[in-house]
């Protein structure tokens, strides 16, 4: 990828970050409480109504009911958007990652004429630094409490792809027989170490999260019908 694509890619996932995240919000949370007046109403008319009784019984059963489905609906449709949002926005972030330092790496050789085995770490840091603004400011994102939050999020990835540089990549130049480094060979290296960012198992915990989730939906909306087959 050209350095503007990267740049649109990026641009595209932090403003899909905050749009999307409103988005599927409301989304989820709208079908968890449509969810749960679904089962009241299932709960009402299957075992309510026909128990048959006295009003202020029934109606005192009903109001808690509302209550009970009327507010876990939409607490597990967050948990449910969080969860989706961000095992998404995390695979995104992994496809993303390899030429986001793949790009940085090349910069920082650019921008480093004595580039080889034996030089300073500080250097590169300093330098890495410099090139990690300079691509957030190219984003050109809108300014306000949406960009802070931008700015935070893409800090802990500058942090991170900084350490990889630092460690990970800059290992497998060492590993590099004679003293010369080639772009090519910061663009082997950053391949090497992308494949065991890619390969990372953090996706499946929010799989299984989400399952989890989905299995606490069950018991907490069928926690109402079964105390009341178990009173009666």
């Amino acid at each position: 990828m050209t350095r503007e694509q990267i740049v649109q890619y990026w641009r595209t996932f932090f403003t899909d970050l905050l749009l999307g995240t409103v988005k599927n919000l409301f989304r989820f949370c709208s079908l968890g409480f449509i969810l749960g007046l679904g089962v009241l109403w299932f709960w009402d008319n299957r075992f309510l109504e026909p128990a048959h009784w006295n009003f202020f019984l029934e109606w005192t059963a009903f109001l808690l009911g509302v209550v009970w489905y009327g507010v876990l609906g939409p607490v597990h449709g967050a948990i449910a958007c969080f969860l989706y949002v961000a095992g998404k926005k995390l695979s995104q972030m992994f496809l993303g990652l390899h030429d986001l330092l793949d790009l940085f790496s090349k910069e920082v050789f650019k921008k480093t004429p004595k580039f080889g085995k034996n030089i300073q770490k500080d250097e590169l840091e300093k330098t890495f630094d410099e090139i990690g603004k300079g691509f957030l400011e190219s984003l050109k994102l809108k300014k306000g409490l949406f960009f802070l939050i931008v700015r935070l999020i893409y800090g802990l990835i500058l942090k991170a792809l900084k350490f990889i540089f630092l460690n990970d990549v800059l290992a497998e130049l060492q590993k590099k027989p004679g003293e010369e480094i080639t772009p090519t060979d910061i663009e082997s290296a950053v391949r090497r170490v992308s494949v065991e960012i890619l390969a990372s198992p953090i996706h499946d915990y929010f799989l299984l999260t989400q399952l989890l989730n989905i299995v606490l939906i069950f018991c907490s909306f069928g926690f109402p019908i079964g105390l009341f087959i178990w009173l009666r």
